[in-house]
C-alpha cells in the first residue's frame, strides 16, 4: 500500500515538471533540403494524413478537420483521405447490447468518429478508417466498422473501415489510384497476432506487393497503419514531460507495453516492412505519436521515408525530438498531404495556424 501511494505522490509531483528535451513546437526542418518552388504540374492523386483524431470536436469542428476539408475539396475526385488510427479515444466504439439505447457519454465518444467523417461528407473525396490500439480496446472493431459502413451509405458518401473482415482476420489490403497504390494495415493486430496468423497476413502482404509490382510498376507504395516504423515521440522513449514518463513507467510495472517501437513483437513487424520494402518505391505512414515527424533512409532502402502523423488533434499533442535521419519535426495540431503530380512526388505539411504549409519537400523528382 505505502509502494502505490508513495508512486502516487511522485506522479503528483512530477506532472508539473518538464525535461530539457526541445519539444520542437516550432518546425524543425533539416537545413540540407532543398527549397520547393510553387507547382504547376497536373495532379494525379492528392492522399491526406491524419491520424488519432478520436477526441475530434463535431461542432465546431476540429480546426485540424475542417482544413482537410478544404483541401480535399479541392479535387475531391483525386482525393484520397486515409485516417491513421486511434478513431475513438479512449476505448474504441462503444458496446451495448442489441436491446439497449448508447448513453449520452457513448453517444459522445461516437461523435469524434462522426466528426472525422465529416471529411468525406463535406468533401466528396473517399476515405479509408484504419484502426488503431486504442480502437481495439474495445475488444472487437466490427461495431466501428459497421457504423462507418451505415453512416457512408445513409449519408451517400465514400468510407470504408480497413483492413477488415467480419470473424476473420484482418489481412492487408489494397486499392490502386493514379501513380500510386495504398496499403492499409491493421498495425494493433499484427503486432498481437500469435506467429502462425502473424506470417499469413505477411505472407499475403508479399502477395499484394508482387501483383502491384507487376501490374502498377510505376505506382509509388504507400503503406499506412497506425504503428509508425520509426519516431522521437513518446513510444520511442523520447519524453518532454517528466509526469508523463514516470506515468509511463508505473504503467509497465503492471502491465506488458507493446506499444512501445522497442518491444519485440513492434520489432517483428518494423522488420518484415523493412524486409518486403527494402527494394521498392515506397512510403510508410502512420500516427501512434501525437506529432508530425518526416524521416528519410540514408541508405536509399524502402520504405524511403517514413511518415508519422499523428497529431490531428491538439489535446492530443506531444513533444517530438530529431534524430540523425529527421527532414521535419513539429509539435502542434495538423496533418500531412502526399500529393502525386506528373512531375514527382510533393509532400506538404500544415498545421492548423498558417494557410500554406509549414514544410515542403520533394520525395521524388524525375532524373
Amino acid at each position: 500500500m505505502r509502494l502505490k501511494v508513495t508512486g502516487l505522490c511522485l506522479i503528483v509531483l512530477l506532472s508539473a515538471c518538464s525535461t530539457n528535451k526541445p519539444a520542437n513546437t516550432s518546425p524543425y526542418i533539416n537545413a540540407e533540403l532543398a527549397q520547393v518552388s510553387p507547382q504547376t504540374a497536373p495532379l494525379k492523386q492528392r492522399i491526406l494524413l491524419l491520424g488519432d483524431a478520436g477526441h475530434s470536436a463535431i461542432d465546431p469542428l476540429q480546426p485540424s478537420l475542417e482544413k482537410a476539408i478544404n483541401r480535399a475539396t479541392l479535387a475531391p475526385e483525386k482525393t484520397t483521405v486515409v485516417m491513421l488510427g486511434d478513431n475513438i479515444y479512449f476505448f474504441g466504439f462503444p458496446n451495448k447490447d442489441e436491446d439497449e439505447q448508447y448513453s449520452a457519454s457513448q453517444l459522445e465518444d461516437i461523435s469524434h468518429l462522426e466528426a472525422q467523417l465529416q471529411i468525406a461528407k463535406r468533401s466528396g473525396a473517399e476515405m479509408y478508417i484504419v484502426p488503431g490500439n486504442h480502437d481495439w480496446y474495445a475488444d472487437q472493431v466490427d461495431s466501428q466498422a459497421q457504423y462507418i459502413e451505415d453512416y457512408a451509405r445513409d449519408n451517400q458518401l465514400q468510407a470504408e473501415f480497413a483492413p477488415h473482415r467480419v470473424n476473420a482476420d484482418p489481412l492487408p489490403e489494397i486499392i490502386h489510384r493514379d501513380g500510386i497504390s495504398i496499403v492499409f494495415l491493421d498495425s494493433q493486430w499484427l503486432i498481437k497476432a500469435e506467429e502462425t496468423s502473424y506470417q499469413q497476413a505477411i505472407e499475403h502482404l508479399e502477395q499484394l506487393l508482387q501483383t502491384t509490382a507487376r501490374d502498377y510498376p510505376d505506382n509509388l507504395l504507400l503503406l499506412t497503419a497506425h504503428h509508425p516504423m520509426e519516431t522521437m515521440g513518446p513510444h520511442n522513449g523520447y519524453y518532454t514531460h517528466r509526469g508523463y514518463q514516470f506515468a509511463m513507467f508505473m504503467l509497465e510495472l503492471f502491465r506488458e507495453n507493446d506499444q512501445d517501437i522497442e518491444h519485440p513483437r513492434y520489432q517483428r513487424m518494423i522488420n518484415d516492412m523493412e524486409r518486403l520494402l527494402a527494394d521498392k518505391k515506397s512510403v510508410f505512414a502512420a500516427g501512434h505519436d501525437h506529432s508530425l515527424q518526416v524521416f528519410k533512409d540514408p541508405e536509399g532502402n524502402g520504405p524511403q521515408y517514413r511518415l508519422v502523423s499523428g497529431a490531428a488533434n491538439t489535446s492530443k499533442v506531444s513533444g517530438v525530438g530529431t534524430s540523425d535521419t529527421t527532414d521535419f519535426a513539429l509539435s502542434q495540431e495538423g496533418f500531412m498531404e502526399l500529393d502525386i503530380l506528373a512531375n514527382g512526388i510533393l509532400l506538404k505539411v500544415y498545421d492548423i495556424y498558417n494557410e500554406q504549409p509549414v514544410h515542403q519537400q520533394w520525395l521524388w523528382q524525375p532524373e
